[in-house]
This record gives C-alpha cells, structure tokens and sequence, in this order.
C-alpha cells in the first residue's frame, strides 16, 4: 500500500444504505490521496437482501460489476483495498463458505459483521430495533445478539470481524435505556474479544459511534486497551457513510494507529 495508514471501512453508493446519488470509489479516493491515508471499500453484503430485493445493488450477480470496477481503478490507484462487509447468518453458514471459497481470493479484504438475526430486523436501524422490542424482550435481543456473535467467532469463516458490540448504538443510557434485567457488563463484551483472539480474529476498532447515541467507538476505548493488553489483534476505520465524515475522521484514524501502537 502507499500510505502508513488504512482506513478498512468506507461505504458507497454500492451500500443498500446510501442513495444512489451518495458518494463513489472517486469520490473517496481524490480525498484519501489528497489526505495521504489508504482505505478500504467495505460494502454491505447480506445474503438474504442480495437474493430477494431487486434494489439491492448486489443483486442478480452483481458483485462480478462492482470487482470489475474496482479492478479498472487499481490501473490508475494504488492506496484502496477491495473489500465486503459480510453479514453472518448461522443459517446460512454454508453458503457464507462456498462465497468466501468463490470470492476470498478475488477480495482484498473481508469483514464479519451480526446486523441483524431475524431477517429484516437489524439492531444498527433504531426504527426496525424498536419494532423488534416490541416483540421480543430487550434482554433476549441482547442475549440473542452475544450469542449469534459467538457463533459467527466460533464458525472461523471470517479471520476480521465488525464492531463487535454495535448492538449498544441505540440501546444505552442516551437513547433506548436498558431495563433492568438485561446485562450490559463490558465483560460481555471483552469476553468476545477474547474469543476473537483465541480464534486469531482481528477486531475493529470502530469509530463511527461518535455519529450515534452510544457516542463512542465499537468497541470503547478502555476494552480496546485491555484486550490489546491481551494480545488482540485490530483493525481501524471510520465507516464512513459520507465524504463529510470520511474528511472529518481521518486525523482521527490516524490518532487510534497511535493509542494503538500500530502501523500497517
């Protein structure tokens, strides 16, 4: 790569959540060799919204039009990486090995993320968590969250996984308060990092949470120091779902490469 840092996580308009006229690999690009940082495209992929919603800019094959667009901006760009941020579904393991077996080697960069478990519930929407606490017990979502992403550590499919505790970006003391019964302890939390890295599983270390109630990275700060101190292994990004934000997060990127004592 070109530059000392990596920003893993940028969104485009190729991302089901960002308009059509939203920001392209370009429009990213003229800033980052501008800013000096080298960053990676990591666009939603879930398989259940590729298979059945015509909108979806993955759909019917897709993914074949977006490497192939990629791939003519390496002749002329050398500081992106081409990536997926994969959504995990423990019933859908199998297929989740035969994509990472047709499309691994052709990808720069993968990352396993839980959005959602029940289809068309994602926690990281705050208008489709509160229909699904309507059905369901906030501690149950909770619980269910943990262990949907154990099971995605545990399958080994994905060697880098997303912002492991993104279940709290409305569920917390600034937004959707937590009931009582529900266990919000940071031990939930460093205890999946801890599985992370006795799988040999980079963590992200996510700063978008400044854009959401939470108002802090996925993870925070503190767990991100303990589990380093624990021998985790990171990797940084704004996910960035604007130009603005990208502009506005980079020195920050750049300052967790710092606390964290990294360097690409």
């Amino acid at each position: 790569m070109k530059f000392k840092y990596t920003d893993y996580h940028i969104h485009t308009n190729w991302s089901v959540d960002i308009k059509d006229n939203g920001p392209t690999f370009r429009d990213y690009l003229e800033i980052a060799e501008r800013a000096k940082i080298n960053i990676c495209f990591l666009e939603h992929y879930e398989l259940y919204y590729i298979e059945r919603d015509k909108n979806n800019p993955f759909y019917n094959g897709k993914i074949d039009d977006y490497l192939e667009e990629l791939d003519q901006l390496k002749e002329n760009y050398n500081f992106f990486l081409k990536g997926l941020e994969v959504d995990y579904y423990k019933d859908r393991e199998v297929e989740l090995m035969e994509f990472m077996d047709d499309y691994g080697k052709e990808l720069d960069f993968i990352g396993g993320t839980v959005h959602e478990w029940i289809y068309t519930y994602p926690v990281t929407s705050r208008e489709r968590l509160e229909r699904l606490l309507n059905k369901i017990p906030m501690k149950q979502v909770i619980d269910d969250y943990f262990e949907t992403y154990r099971k995605m550590i545990e399958s080994k499919i994905f060697k880098n996984v997303c912002h492991i505790d993104t279940i709290y970006r409305y569920i917390n003391e600034n937004d959707i308060k937590p009931s009582d019964d529900c266990d919000t302890s940071d031990e939930r939390i460093l205890n999946l990092g801890r599985l992370c890295k006795k799988n040999n599983i980079r963590i992200e270390y996510n700063l978008s949470g400044v854009r959401f109630p939470i108002k802090r990275p996925f993870p925070s700060k503190q767990i991100v120091s303990q589990l380093k101190l624990e021998g985790a292994k990171f990797f940084i990004s704004s996910d960035s779902h604007s130009l603005e934000f990208f502009e506005e997060t980079f020195p920050k990127v750049i300052q967790a490469y710092e606390f964290l004592g990294l360097i690409d």
